[in-house]
């Protein structure tokens, strides 16, 4: 992890810390590769690779993990963030507006995911003046597309939580739709776009950290946790947790039984 103080008020940090947001400042993640759940007061949320989250500063409580092969690069902003700014930047409002967000999830554009491929690249360059550049376009970028939220954002988000608490079953498309009486294109349209993700993806992201926390903190066999998160055949559920996480379930086991889980982590 590589942290960066760029501007008075934004620090750029590259790697798994987005944790490391104080009281008070908003949050920009951007996920290049790997996963990251973020477990919040009213429900979980996936960053994979291209997807970005904004956590405003009255978001509250989050724990937040990260899969073995995590990469992303995170902003973090303080509630003044704009007033170190020239006006020639032109960015203020932009920056005010973002920094008003509560939470937001979407899918990054092909320019806002290159931008953040380039500045996770030159992190650990020494020199500020191309990382300031590109992360003020970068800004400009996500400031222009924070606001397409859906209409039907309610009826999303009680999917996304009906999701999170059945776990152990499998629900296809169609019969999500028939529950919560959405057509099947505009659910996968905007599930995709409040969850930043498709469908497929959150419901296998819960599920795998799920059984993280299991070959973590428990003593149950890895048949049984597959069992419990709803796969009945080993190889699937170990084929699907190292899509995830980035490791194999026993290896994963084996590195964290004894190991000292930090306070603001569920996940190392």
């Amino acid at each position: 992890m590589t942290a960066i103080q760029l501007f008075p008020d934004i620090r750029l940090i590259s790697g798994a810390g987005s944790s490391q947001a104080a009281e008070g400042e908003t949050e920009i993640s951007i996920c290049i590769g790997g996963c990251c759940e973020y477990r919040t007061g009213d429900g979980y949320y996936y960053l994979t690779a291209g997807s970005c989250i904004i956590r405003g500063s009255g978001r509250g409580c989050c724990n937040v993990a990260y899969s073995r092969d995590y990469r992303g690069i995170t902003l973090l902003t303080d509630r003044h963030c704009g007033s170190g700014f020239d006006d020639v930047f032109g960015i203020r409002e932009q920056l005010a507006g973002i920094c008003e967000t509560e939470m937001h999830v979407f899918r990054a554009d092909e320019k806002i995911q290159q931008l953040a491929e380039e500045i996770y690249v030159i992190g650990d360059d020494p020199r500020k003046s191309m990382l300031r550049i590109k992360t003020v376009e970068l800004l400009m970028l996500i400031g222009d597309r924070r606001n397409r939220h859906s209409d039907r954002a309610d009826t999303i988000k009680l999917i996304g939580e009906f999701i999170c608490k059945n776990v152990s079953e499998h629900y296809t498309i169609a019969q999500l739709s028939e529950l919560f009486k959405i057509d099947p294109t505009t659910l996968k349209l905007l599930f995709r776009q409040n969850y930043g993700c498709p469908i497929y993806t959150y419901t296998k992201s819960r599920k795998m950290f799920r059984a993280a926390e299991l070959l973590r903190d428990t003593e149950m066999k890895v048949i049984d946790i597959a069992e419990e998160v709803g796969y009945c055949n080993a190889s699937k559920f170990s084929g699907a947790f190292r899509d995830v996480m980035g490791t194999a379930p026993k290896n994963y086991q084996m590195e964290h039984k004894n190991m000292i889980r930090p306070k603001d982590h569920d996940i190392s």
